[in-house]
């Protein structure tokens, strides 16, 4: 791989296998050692067998710890206790049977059987959680049998693994589901392809990594290369790595279950190649492979960690259970990985000294500021990039030369060393989930064509001012536009160092001659990025026509295909079309609730989705489908202070006679985006070529591809009755 490559450039040169092993001994022989001792001697590989036992306990900061069965009643009395039994029984015989002739000879059947018995039911009781063969217990205690621990370190160790390196299952299904939805947004992040080719067949990472979490990769990995990834697992102490290992796991399947990606591969089969990957390593693969997980894990962003560690490992500390749901549903709710405020600005951190510092992050982010025009001049990030979310609907055209420029940009801030350049883009938005939405569709946009690198600013940029107001930091020097707080002094302007000073000056003079190159490439990319950042393009505006079930119409027969999907080329507005209303139409149309329409028995289906606007807003809304007609029903949003009510309710726009659909159409950069175009009413014997379209809706419909199908089936059974 080009990345293990990369990673192997920044390698150091490492003392030969005796040096090293000998001062670990000499280090543990005086002891006084700890787990960052350990890391600097054994520079996260894998140990030899002798030191292994010592090493894990002080990684797992058991090694002191007492003995805590002690207390327990020795009662064997669980429900499921004759399925421990078993499990126990099982998992100790595969030890003996791998083990060396030597082990064979250690080993006490009986007593290891006892031990593994009486650790998992004192665990169940003290712990509250029912054992299953599923949540992978013995196969965590499988390498812990073989290190030859007493019952109180063999406990100690599993609960120290348990706690703080398998992700919990003890809690609400979301927040169990929760490691999952990471794993597929860190895919994301780095192989936006492979991760789209999983959702086209609906794999979940759950549908294959369930095993690898619980078991920390031993129930697909042989015994000496599990032994040898919890070595150097352990000596990072790092809980999230996991993740990381699992991603590179994943990227190196990618060749072998995309082969066939002309055609639909075998859900089943496929799920069962990438359970079964972990299997095909070797000892000698450990170590390279743990480096390339090290290097995806520095390349991705860090803030996840400090919110996720609760709500993912039992050892963390959980200030409410309610806190960890939402953390997890957010997790589950996440367009792509979000950046933390801090991590943020430490990345925009400038440095003009020449050269590498080891203290600098490994991550440097490009801003791009998605905000309107408007919000973006009254106050913006010192070295963000403007890109109107919006022009993606109302000009296309427009958008498309904007994201070139964006590009062009990211490459000179680059070349230039600035710190507004990173290869890393993080978008910022208002921090309004409704105002953001064309930003999360730019987003999406980027990630179809397999963009990587892609993350958001939680929190957006009112959070951006909320943190620097509350560390106390002028706005000024990371806000351009913004007013200086009250509170700024002339003497606090005063202690500003002249290399500060210096610094920051060099800063804006990049932004600026970032700005004039971009201006200067070329006089239409000079003319289309000034109008997208003025905003100053005129919005079309129409006669309103719209198609009612009392039309009465011979159907287009003979005309060209209705149905063109994926015309990325096509013209979405026609002349004199009247575009979907805005919601002055449906203003007294009678509130109902949602549930009353689809309980209807004329109703074949209901989509949800969002309905575009004339003025390009986007409006939550449900497409009902009848025999006849398409009604767009737009929810209503209950108003501030009142309770919040279960029930959805909706207003009704005019009805659309299916009989009228002339076309459905789609752009290929964005599939989701449905265009329903009407013609108008044409008397009998008039040529079909002459049909005028007076009438278009447009829809983001999440699910694009079998609504449009079950769509046109309805309207090609419509016609049929009309004739």
């Amino acid at each position: 791989l080009s990345d293990l490559d990369e990673a192997m450039k920044a390698d150091v040169d490492f003392p030969s296998n005796d040096d090293w092993h000998a001062e670990l001994e000499e280090m543990l022989t005086e002891g006084f050692v700890d787990q960052g001792i350990i890391k600097s001697v054994c520079k996260c590989r894998c140990l030899p067998p002798k030191f292994r036992t010592q090493v894990w306990k002080i990684c797992l900061n058991v090694a002191n710890r007492g003995n805590a069965m002690a207390s327990w009643d020795k009662k064997l009395d669980l429900p499921d206790q004759d399925a421990i039994q078993d499990a126990c029984t099982r998992v100790v015989e595969g030890v003996i049977n791998e083990g060396s002739s030597e082990d064979k000879l250690s080993f006490n059947r009986e007593s290891m059987i006892d031990d593994c018995v009486a650790v998992l039911t004192f665990y169940s009781k003290c712990r509250a959680v029912k054992y299953h063969k599923s949540n992978g217990w013995t196969n965590v205690l499988q390498p812990l049998l073989g290190l030859g621990l007493d019952l109180a370190d063999l406990y100690n160790c599993f609960y120290a693994l348990e706690s703080r390196y398998v992700p919990r299952c003890d809690l609400s299904p979301s927040v169990t589901a929760a490691p999952f939805h990471l794993l597929r947004l860190l895919l994301l992040y780095h192989d936006p392809e492979l991760c789209n080719f999983l959702d086209t067949c609906k794999i979940s990472t759950e549908n294959f990594t369930s095993d690898w979490f619980c078991s920390l990769f031993s129930s697909q990995c042989t015994p000496e290369v599990t032994c040898g990834l919890w070595d150097v697992y352990l000596q990072r102490s790092d809980p999230f790595f996991i993740f990381f290992l699992a991603l590179v796991i994943l990227v190196n399947t990618k060749e072998q279950i995309m082969a066939n990606s002309g055609s639909r591969p075998d859900r089943e089969e496929t799920i069962k190649c990438l359970t079964q990957a972990p299997s095909v390593l070797t000892l000698e693969d450990v170590d390279d492979f743990c480096q390339l997980a090290a290097y995806y894990s520095d390349k991705t962003p860090s803030s996840f960690r400090r919110d996720l560690g609760a709500c993912f490992y039992s050892g963390a500390m959980v200030s409410s259970t309610l806190k960890v749901d939402a953390i997890s549903t957010d997790l589950s709710q996440s367009f792509c990985l979000k950046v933390s405020i801090p991590e943020l600005l430490l990345s925009s951190q400038p440095s003009y000294n020449g050269e590498e510092d080891e203290k600098a992050p490994q991550i440097r982010y490009f801003v791009v500021d998605c905000r309107p025009a408007e919000e973006y001049n009254k106050g913006h990030l010192m070295t963000a990039f403007h890109l109107d979310a919006t022009l993606m609907l109302k000009e296309p055209a427009e958008f498309d030369a904007a994201v070139t420029s964006l590009f062009t940009a990211q490459d000179q801030a680059i070349q230039a060393g600035s710190a507004a350049g990173g290869e890393h883009l993080c978008f910022i938005g208002g921090g309004n989930d409704a105002e953001d939405q064309y930003m999360y569709m730019v987003i999406a946009h980027l990630l179809q064509k397999r963009q990587t690198y892609i993350s958001v600013t939680r929190g957006g940029f009112a959070s951006l001012l909320e943190y620097l107001t509350e560390v106390g930091i002028d706005l000024s020097e990371w806000v351009v536009g913004a007013e200086r707080p009250a509170q700024a002094t002339t003497n606090a302007n005063a202690s500003s160092t002249d290399g500060e000073s210096s610094n920051r000056s060099k800063m804006q003079f990049l932004v600026r001659k970032m700005a004039g190159n971009l201006m200067e490439k070329s006089i239409i990319i000079k003319d289309k990025v000034t109008r997208f950042i003025e905003n100053t393009e005129e919005e079309w505006t129409g006669p309103q026509r719209h198609i009612q079930q009392n039309d009465r119409s011979k159907p287009y027969r003979g005309t060209e295909s209705v149905f063109s999907i994926g015309d990325d080329n096509e013209n979405e507005e026609e002349d004199g079309a009247d575009q979907s209303p805005g919601t002055s139409e449906e203003h007294h149309a009678e509130i109902e609730e949602l549930s009353s329409w689809k309980s209807r028995p004329d109703v074949k289906h209901c989509f949800e989705c969002q309905s575009v606007t004339l003025d390009g807003n986007l409006l939550p809304a449900y497409l009902v489908v009848t025999a006849d007609e398409m009604i767009c029903l737009i929810e209503v949003k209950q108003r501030k202070g009142r309770r919040r009510s279960k029930q959805i309710y909706v207003k009704a726009r005019p009805p659309r006679s299916l009989i009228a659909v002339v076309k459905i159409t789609s752009r290929r950069s964005f599939p989701e985006l449905i265009t329903f175009k009407f013609g108008e009413i044409v008397a009998a014997g008039e040529k079909n070529e002459d049909v005028k379209i007076v009438a278009a809706d447009r829809y983001i419909l999440p699910e694009a591809g079998s609504a449009t199908k079950a769509i046109k089936h309805i309207i090609v059974e419509a016609e049929a009755r009309k004739n």
